[in-house]
């Protein structure tokens, strides 16, 4: 039964926290994505990083990953910049705007955060974290 196998709970827990998420967002009336949010923060936290590294880290493709970059920078969050390394690619920094965004919304990923994790005690959360870090290394091999 698809209800009991484990990769199908990961997946559907995965989909409810970005659900949740979402409408967390859209109640603060926030034009953000979730999945830009996370491409936002990378960028803000890796300053002048590229596209492809953009990708690597949040295990998402090619054409994924420059969609969002097109849309974060069509709202002024991001900045792109020619590489001085090599002319055919582009360097991500975040913007005064982004920064501003970025501010504003920590406090509100911190509740989105909290409420999934909030009655589960601090071994719960550690062998919650150390299961799926054994998945993505078995994953890996």
């Amino acid at each position: 039964m698809i209800n009991t196998n484990t990769y199908f709970q990961i997946e559907l827990t995965a989909r409810r926290i970005r659900q949740y998420g979402q409408n967390v967002l859209k109640s603060h009336g926030i034009d953000l994505t979730i999945e830009q949010w996370l491409v936002l923060n990378v960028i803000n936290e890796n300053e002048l990083i590229n596209q492809i590294r953009v990708g690597e880290l949040l295990v998402k493709d090619k054409p994924t990953i420059s969609r969002m970059v097109n849309q974060l920078e069509q709202k002024k969050y991001i900045i792109k910049t020619p590489s001085s390394n090599d002319s055919r690619k582009v360097e991500l920094s975040i913007s005064k705007k982004g920064k501003k965004m970025i501010d504003e919304l920590y406090p509100i990923i911190e509740k989105i955060r909290f409420t999934g994790l909030n009655k589960l005690s601090e071994n719960e959360k550690e062998s919650i974290k150390t299961i799926l870090e054994k998945i993505q290394k078995n994953l890996d091999d």
